[in-house]
């Protein structure tokens, strides 16, 4: 790894890809990782009938059970600057980057490790990308659905 990666962990080697938001989300489950979410959608089809390419988020926030908690890794959509496949809107998957935390915010918030993450991760993509603060949105601000759930601190991580 070259010493522009060791300072900036999750540029892609790839030609950037024009971002202009981040959707944030939950699996809306207790365990799983980057595989385990990967496998997952490697057997969902789309509206058509065509498979998904696998996971459809561009990065993956452990909780500690399936990775480490706090833990950020990015898929290959985010290493290959590729569409994502996780906000049910073509704007925001086209143009959008996709967060994803292990977890069920419904029941309980994300772990203050998971948080920490979260935080640090958007607060770099906004200043890398030029996201504006009003760019960061849960998912259910593009699409009707619980993600990424009552107890997610989506004001706290929009400010960072």
């Amino acid at each position: 790894m070259d010493s522009i990666n060791k300072s900036n962990p999750w540029k892609p080697q790839v030609e950037l890809r024009e971002w202009s938001y981040i959707v944030l989300h939950h699996t809306a489950s207790e365990t799983g990782s980057v595989e385990s979410i990967h496998e997952e959608h490697l057997r969902r089809k789309d509206k058509n009938g065509n498979a998904w390419l696998g996971i459809g988020y561009h990065f993956v926030i452990g909780n500690g059970s399936g990775m480490d908690d706090g833990e950020i890794e990015s898929t290959f959509r985010w290493k290959q600057q590729l569409q994502g496949a996780h906000a049910g809107v073509a704007d925001y998957n086209q143009h959008g980057i996709g967060i994803v935390l292990i977890g069920n915010f419904e029941n309980s918030p994300p772990t203050n490790a998971q948080t920490a993450s979260v935080k640090r991760l958007v607060g770099f993509l906004k200043r890398e990308y030029g996201i504006a603060t009003s760019k960061v949105l849960g998912h259910s601000d593009v699409k009707a659905t619980e993600c990424p759930g009552k107890l997610f601190p989506i004001s706290e991580v929009q400010q960072q």
